[in-house]
């Protein structure tokens, strides 16, 4: 009787999870499966691997050592799968992506294939699949990319949304704008929110932090090229990176109170061929990318500096 690798991704993930119930969702699997796993270890093992109580599964001594032992192997077989092939990346329409593909080659050390992340497919979906090692990706509190079994997230960067307005419109000016005065503002002059077809629930999270504000507004989704043409016509309000670069006919505005945030994240295998230890330095290569592509306006400095407390790289 011998062991097969997928009873030795049980007992990690009994380790990671500490109960039958969470392993089998990490893995995907039912528990009788992760039962029958966990016999089948014991048994070649020659001892319980285990302790079983109300507050869950604790390894035995006997269970540390196997656990160490299989997540060596595991990785070593994950390494070797990766051998001779490219990573391959996915990434949606975000800040970092045209430095992705030297940021990660560089923190890395191998080669490394990037795809832009296709429309239709949620980012998390593309990295539980096998489609991609890794993803990076965007999104918004309370539009969250789901959780699937065996897929990790890593925090990169969260950044405060600013609006891009007509320079010479009734929303220019200087300092921070509320939201309320902003909708009265372009109540008046018949302007309305936009948004581009990023992919990534903007036009959702805008409504939703709208209507939670007390603002009925209509939110258009435009093409990234008509979106700026249209701010600087002075028909649309525009939520854009703080970072953006001045353009001529446009200007930026800080929201008050924050009300906009985006965070970029990194989802990745827990079994693929990424360690932990090659997240943490991907992450610190990508963070550091952002905040010099981010904090290059003398706008936004200005800003973090009127906001110490604000937190552009966010714990892992």
């Amino acid at each position: 009787m011998e062991l097969e690798f997928r009873h030795l991704r049980v007992v990690l993930a009994l380790v990671d999870t500490g109960s039958l119930t969470g392993a089998a969702a990490q893995l995907g699997i039912t528990q009788p499966a992760v039962s029958e796993s966990l016999r089948r270890a014991e048994r070649v093992a020659g001892g319980a691997l285990f302790q079983r109580g109300a507050h869950g599964a604790t390894p035995t001594p006997l269970g540390e050592l196997v656990a160490a032992h299989a997540r060596n192997v595991l990785d070593s077989l994950a390494r070797l799968k990766a051998t001779g092939s490219a990573l391959r990346l996915s990434c949606t329409p975000c800040t970092l992506q045209p430095h992705l593909v030297v940021l990660a080659a560089e923190a890395l050390g191998t080669a490394v294939e990037v795809r832009a992340a296709p429309a239709r497919a949620a980012p998390v979906e593309l990295v539980a699949d096998g489609r991609a090692h890794a993803v990076l990706a965007t999104d918004f509190r309370g539009h969250e990319h789901p959780e699937l079994p065996g897929v990790r997230r890593t925090p990169v960067a969260d950044e405060p949304l600013f609006v891009a307005v007509a320079e010479d419109g009734p929303a220019a000016g200087r300092g921070e704008v509320a939201l309320a005065e902003l909708a009265g503002l372009a109540e008046s002059a018949d302007l309305t929110w936009a948004v581009t077809p990023a992919g990534d629930h903007r036009r959702a999270y805008l409504l939703d932090v709208l209507t939670r504000a007390g603002i009925r507004a209509k939110v258009r989704t435009v093409d990234f090229g008509t979106a700026y043409g249209l701010v600087e016509l002075g028909r649309v309000v525009l939520p854009v990176m703080p970072g953006t670069r001045p353009r001529a006919g446009i200007a930026l505005r800080a929201l008050a109170g924050t009300p906009l945030v985006v965070r970029t994240s990194l989802f990745w295998r827990a079994d693929g061929p990424l360690r932990p230890v090659d997240v943490r330095r991907l992450r610190d290569r990508l963070a550091d990318a952002q905040h010099a592509l981010v904090e290059r306006t003398p706008l936004y400095r200005e800003w973090l500096t009127d906001h110490p407390d604000w937190r552009t790289t966010p714990s892992a």
